[in-house]
């Protein structure tokens, strides 16, 4: 049965991994670059307006925070929101103190499950996200792609856009990483049942459907 992501709360934020809470549950990592919609999409997807950005202290964008989703009053699991894409520093030769622990968290963290990258539908993927993308395959981590804002555009422009970023992706599925995308707009509501089915593959891939996921859907 799908997960029902409203019974999500807000736990802790971390400036460093020591402050990071117990790997005690699966988690699932939202990425992308600063202005892609990550708050956004896990408000949606929690049916919770201020739940991402109310955990974010001002003047503090270098954190990660972490949100528990419940069950009958258990954590089942963990959405995690990271910053904006000072990690993609990762792919250069130069690298911050929290670069590393950026890295750090996406190379070890042994409960991490899946990453969700959020891209821009009307800029399709950019350098920094195939960067992202082929420094989690090292850990075989699966990644599913929301091409966000896919409100603007009509029927005909959705298709080409999910189209150009199977194309795009097609290269880091050849070398055996396990990528999903599908359209996704948080102001229509547009893909959150998709999303839940995704996720709870995830979290729970024994309570899903044996079957391997589509590369993409359809609008």
């Amino acid at each position: 049965m799908t997960i029902n992501f409203h019974n999500t709360h807000f736990e802790i934020s971390a400036s460093k991994m020591n402050e990071c809470p117990g790997a005690s549950v699966p988690e699932i990592v939202f990425a992308g670059r600063s202005n892609a919609g990550k708050s956004t999409a896990i408000n949606t997807l929690c049916k919770q307006r201020q739940l991402a950005y109310a955990s974010k202290m001002p003047g503090r964008t270098q954190l990660l925070n972490f949100f528990h989703v419940l069950e009958q009053g258990e954590a089942i699991a963990r959405l995690v929101d990271l910053p904006g894409y000072g990690f993609a520093q990762l792919a250069q030769s130069s690298q911050s103190a929290w670069d590393r622990e950026l890295g750090s968290y996406l190379a070890d963290r042994i409960s991490l499950r899946g990453c969700v990258l959020i891209v821009d539908a009307r800029r399709g993927l950019l350098e920094l996200d195939h960067a992202l993308i082929h420094w989690v395959s090292h850990r075989q981590l699966p990644v599913h792609i929301l091409l966000s804002k896919a409100d603007k555009f009509n029927r005909q422009e959705q298709v080409l856009a999910l189209r150009a970023a199977n194309k795009a992706l097609d290269p880091h599925r050849a070398k055996g990483q396990a990528i999903t995308v599908q359209l996704w707009s948080a102001l229509k509501k547009q893909g959150v049942d998709e999303f839940e089915r995704q996720l709870t593959q995830w979290i729970r891939p024994a309570d899903t459907a044996a079957e391997t996921p589509a590369e993409g859907s359809t609008p």
